[in-house]
């Protein structure tokens, strides 16, 4: 059987397995018959075309039908008609999206508290400019690509990413990209979906970048930010906040990524899809210095060739008894071809080519009900593991995966009682970050007759061992809110929670490997216990002399073995939450003081968090809204700190002289680790901010300026006093909270109050500018800093004496940016979206090795190197075929950098060098029922 036979067999079986319990609902359901739209389903249509998110349970829905509309009306006038005689009245939340109530809507105080005019496009306008918010026609309109959370935040003039994380040397890969908000670092954002969040808290900051060879390590296995590779196809919302985060949220010093899944519609009905996109298609754009590195490339960091596919299926509908279902399966894998040696040598006696594979897979089921009565039920589950194949260019038998990702599952219970509303939420999520390796030893035997493989004087054997990680979650929250009310002139919404969170993570190497090195010349293998050495000896004549000593001809032995051994390690505590605020608003004035409560006992860290945020709506229409605020937000520290001297512990180094030795006869030398634990505070940032949201001439306009002091960023330093030299390492750092960044950043967005229509056309669409100043002088918490003063000390930078503090951040600082999204709808079942980007060149710093006199001492010289600044352009179309019973079928072809720009990243030398990828596609077909 073929590997794409197994992959869709194992697909088509997985649909079947979805489908079985879902089956019955086809029993009940005849929406296919009826004549008139379902009301659920004509609300969701119209608030789609308003770019407005539209939550409601579709229960309240069921068994309704939708009057038709008269004329073309404005977004509260449909709704108002849509659900005219249905006992639902639809009310704007604070994010900007609406939901359905029952009940008329109140007399009291809460009605003189009008929404603020939502945006257009698919970018509501928040009250207090919080952020954006995704709507799943945005989602589904835009390019897609590999279906991350990176790229569809590409719209957020708050988001940055890294120059090399996606580029034109690895366009096979399909993890999630990261990306810093604000310009926190990329691994202090909050991730969440259905209120379980799903960060990656083991180690972020060992992501897997390309040219730097990370995943060939030893003890470490690599991780990323993002705990599970969400698929957006499970997505229905996207809720980012990056200023002014109610009090609700903690646990990040960047934005909130808030993504709710899908929700079962009245009807029965599903789809089935399938992408792909294959380097014979695609642009290579290269430095001409790396033409050789990309046609003998024998390792992830430059890849030629790859082909990825996914695979997908949904099938959801709702039974008479008001239980929804919705079940979803995506399936993403990619080939990427490489050479077996570097250089472009070819072994006679082991494999020419060899392929990598990269594999996401995505399940969710989700289920939600109603009693009509004020209680409403849901659950969802999520299992997204994902499992990266690599090799080792130039051993034989060095295959290993690196298996991430897991279960998310989240339970909820909803209940409304008078004017309170109650929300409780239980949580667990389970991310692993593990490596599976071919073989439990590594051998670097000198090139024999019986090691023939080998391209050089050397044939390697093995891989590295099997490591576990874990980072398990349980948790559970409490909300509570009341609806608006009066005091004296004053309205206002209560809102008050808490949690309590156990989290579990450990490191465990499941069984002891042997990595043998230095061999020497061998005469017999016979150990004195009269045992063969087969394992680490030969006698197999060896081809050439090396620098070891050992001479052609001579059999070999092993002098030396690192022993890793099996062990294993945890850290457990507790985190407790405490929230409330309360949303008042006095005439045309709102203000929303808040305070968080946090409570860690692995650091045994407290931390108190004000949050204030205020609008005025000049005049009262909702055309003119000032707004402002100061918060504190304290993020999270990371099990790497406690979890690295464990790890190094668990080497030990044996050193041999006589072939007859046994291994267990010689005393080893365990490793010293190079880092001490000690404790750290969590770090915090302290913002402030200034928006302007202004209607006019029919369009949405929003400025906002977000000013970020962060303080006790964690980074590790040379410990300068004296300690136990038999545990520590020579040169010993510990992890302190010396970090220091801010950041500047100003946007502006513009967007049509209502969709331009046009000869039966409808278009859509936002234009967002950016501009951002950003001072940092570290990449992430293992920038090794030589001493406690090393940010104060002085050096020369453009010719002035300053400081290390005021250095621009290295990565994830675009100093400006300027997107356009325009989204489509033209006649005979075709729509367009566009997505351009500029942005603009950059600064990267190093240091040099000339000095300058400062006081008469010598201070190094920093100097920078300045990148260009590159525009691309995405583009989507998607043809959908009607067909009889509210069916269809589509195709989607997706291309991004239409124009082949050669838009250089970072570097001037061809090693160094990174390009955006050139012109590449992605064709989708599918059916929708």
């Amino acid at each position: 059987m073929t590997r794409y036979h197994r992959l869709f067999t194992a697909s088509a079986l997985s649909l079947a397995l979805l489908a079985t319990p879902l089956f019955a609902l086809a029993q009940s359901s005849d929406a296919h018959t009826q004549t008139a739209e379902p009301l659920g389903r004509a609300l969701s249509r119209f608030a789609g075309q308003h770019g407005v998110a539209l939550a409601f349970d579709p229960a309240l829905t069921a068994g309704r039908q939708a009057p038709p509309l008269s004329g073309t009306p404005s977004l509260d006038d449909g709704l108002q008609q849509l659900l005219k005689g249905s006992g639902l009245r639809a009310v704007r939340r604070d994010d900007g999206s609406y939901t359905l109530l029952q009940g008329a809507a109140p007399t009291s105080a809460g009605e003189r508290m009008p929404a603020l005019k939502v945006g257009g496009g698919s970018v509501p306008t928040f009250r207090y400019a919080e952020g954006i918010a995704l709507t799943a026609d945005y989602i589904q309109s835009q390019v897609k690509g590999d279906g991350d959370l990176a790229t569809l935040l590409r719209i957020n003039p708050a988001v940055q990413f890294s120059e090399t994380t996606r580029s034109a040397r690895n366009g096979g890969e399909i993890r999630p990209g990261e990306f810093s908000i604000n310009g926190a670092p990329y691994y202090q954002n909050l991730l969440m979906l259905d209120g379980a969040g799903f960060n990656n808290d083991l180690d972020p900051a060992s992501a897997i970048v390309p040219g730097v060879i990370r995943v060939n390590e030893p003890a470490d296995v690599p991780s990323n930010a993002q705990g599970i590779a969400l698929d957006t196809d499970l997505i229905e919302t996207l809720a980012v906040y990056d200023s002014n985060v109610p009090a609700a949220y903690g646990g990040f010093t960047g934005g909130v990524v808030d993504a709710t899944s899908r929700k079962a519609g009245d009807a029965m009905s599903g789809k089935v899809w399938f992408r792909m996109q294959r380097s014979a298609w695609d642009e290579l754009i290269m430095h001409p210095g790396q033409q050789d590195s990309f046609a003998e490339s024998a390792t992830y960091a430059y890849q030629p060739e790859y082909d990825k596919y996914k695979l997908g299926a949904r099938l959801e509908g709702r039974t008479r008894g008001g239980l929804g279902i919705i079940g979803t399966v995506t399936r993403t894998r990619s080939e990427i071809p490489l050479r077996a040696y570097t250089a472009g040598r070819v072994s006679s006696n082991d494999d020419f080519k060899r392929t990598q594979t990269r594999e996401n897979t995505a399940a969710s089921l989700a289920v939600d009900w109603d009693n009509g009565a004020g209680v409403s039920l849901g659950g969802n589950v999520t299992y997204a593991p994902t499992n990266d194949r690599y090799f080792i260019a130039g051993n034989r038998d060095s295959w290993f995966d690196i298996k991430s990702g897991g279960p998310l599952l989240s339970l909820r219970a909803r209940i409304e009682h008078d004017a309170w509303t109650f929300s409780n939420t239980l949580s667990y999520s389970d991310v692993e970050t593990s490596r599976r390796g071919e073989a439990a030893y590594l051998r670097n035997w000198a090139r024999s007759e019986a090691f023939d493989w080998g391209v050089s004087s050397s044939s390697i054997e093995g891989s590295w061992g099997n490591i576990d990680q874990h980072d398990r979650k349980i948790g559970y929250r409490f909300s509570a809110e009341r609806e608006a009310f009066s005091l004296g002139r004053s309205e206002h919404r209560v809102q008050f929670g808490a949690g309590v969170q156990r989290r579990d993570a450990y490191y465990e190497r499941l069984n002891d490997h042997y990595n043998y090195q230095n061999p020497k010349a061998a005469t017999s293998c016979l150990l004195r216990t009269g045992v063969v050495d087969e394992a680490s000896c030969s006698l197999s004549p060896v081809f050439t002399s090396t620098s070891g000593g050992l001479r052609a001809g001579q059999g070999q032995y092993f002098t030396r073995l690192m022993l890793y051994h099996a062990g294993s390690f945890e850290v457990s505590g507790t985190e407790l939450e405490a929230w409330v605020q309360d949303d008042i608003r006095i005439g045309d004035l709102s203000i929303r003081p808040g305070l968080r409560l946090d409570r860690n006992s692995i650091w045994k860290d407290t931390s108190l968090s004000p949050r204030l945020a205020l609008s005025w709506d000049v005049g009262g229409s909702g055309r003119t809204v000032i707004s402002s605020g100061y918060n504190r937000y304290y993020g999270r520290n990371f099990f790497a700190y406690l979890m690295r001297e464990g790890r190094e512990h668990l080497q030990e180094t044996r050193n041999r002289t006589s072939s007859a030795t046994p291994w267990e006869d010689v005393s080893g030398t365990r490793n010293t680790t190079a880092n001490r634990v000690t404790d750290v505070d969590t770090p915090y940032t302290n913002e402030w901010t200034l928006g302007l949201q202004q209607s006019v001439a029919g369009l949405d306009v929003n400025l906002k300026y977000v000013n970020r002091a962060n303080r006790r960023e964690v980074v590790r330093k040379l410990v300068d006093e004296t300690y136990d030299r038999g545990v520590y390492n020579q040169r010993l750092y510990e992890y302190t909270n010396l970090g220091r960044s801010s950041s500047q950043i100003y946007t502006l967005s513009v967007a049509p109050s209502q969709p331009w229509q046009w000869g039966g056309t409808r278009t859509q669409a936002q234009l967002a500018f950016d501009y951002t100043d950003i001072e940092r002088n570290y990449n992430d918490y293992e920038a090794d800093l030589d001493d406690s003063d090393y940010f104060y000390e002085p050096i020369s930078f453009k010719g002035r004496i300053t400081t290390r503090l005021k250095l621009p951040a290295q990565d994830y600082n675009r100093p400006w940016s300027a997107r356009l999204s325009t989204t489509t709808t033209l006649p005979w079942g075709l729509s367009w979206s566009n997505f351009l980007r500029y942005r603009a060149g950059f600064r990267t710093v190093d240091e040099s090795s000339e000095t300058v006199l400062h006081e008469g001492q010598p201070v190094p010289v920093y100097k920078e190197t300045r990148n260009p600044g590159g525009w691309t352009w995405d583009t989507t179309l998607e043809y959908a075929l009607a067909l009889p019973h509210a069916q269809e079928a589509y195709v989607r072809v997706e291309a991004q950098n239409v124009l082949n720009r050669a838009n250089r990243l970072v570097g001037t030398t061809a090693g160094s060098t990174y390009y955006e990828p050139g012109r590449s596609y992605w064709l989708e077909l599918g059916y929708r029922f």
